[in-house]
């Protein structure tokens, strides 16, 4: 879901063509037994080169 919303696309699809970056965000979210906010899921969303390139600063 974070990757449509923040970065208006698919996990799998361009540029990372696989889906080790969803694969990477689920283990973390497991690993703080969901909670996006100690995963610290939507910074790293904001903050990527991707949505900055796209949207801009957040």
């Amino acid at each position: 879901m974070q990757y449509f919303g923040y970065l208006r696309r698919n996990p799998q699809d361009a540029p990372d063509n696989n889906l080790n970056g969803y694969n990477f965000w689920l283990n973390k979210l497991n690993e703080f037994a969901g909670d996006y906010r100690k995963a610290e899921m939507v910074n790293a969303f904001l903050l990527s080169g991707e949505y900055r390139q796209r949207f801009g600063s957040p």
